[in-house]
């Protein structure tokens, strides 16, 4: 039935599930959907409206909770040895491979 519709002026659009919704022409020629990081083959919305001062940023990789620990700490002054001995003996802990879409 969308076939009867396509070039009218009709507001008549198919209901789609997500894959379909990336893959449509319309989204495709518009670039509404982006691929997701890390995730063959998976599109996520790209930030809309695209704004000439302000585009917003497309999908990027989830972060790793505590990923960032040793540079966040030695950009705020921590020394280096300071920051080892809170590794070592867990007062602080480093990511390692889980993710989170925050």
């Amino acid at each position: 039935w969308a076939e009867v519709f396509k070039g009218t002026d009709a507001c008549c659009v198919p209901v789609l599930n997500p894959a379909e919704a990336a893959a449509h022409e319309h989204n495709r020629l518009r670039g509404s959907f982006e691929a997701t990081p890390g995730s063959p083959g998976l599109y996520e919305p790209a930030p809309a409206p695209k704004l000439s001062r302000t585009p917003g940023h497309v999908p990027r990789p989830s972060p790793i909770p505590g990923g960032d620990t040793r540079k966040v700490l030695l950009e705020n002054g921590f020394l280096k040895e300071e920051v080892e001995l809170l590794l070592e003996d867990a007062t602080l802990s480093e990511g390692k491979g889980r993710t989170s879409k925050l």
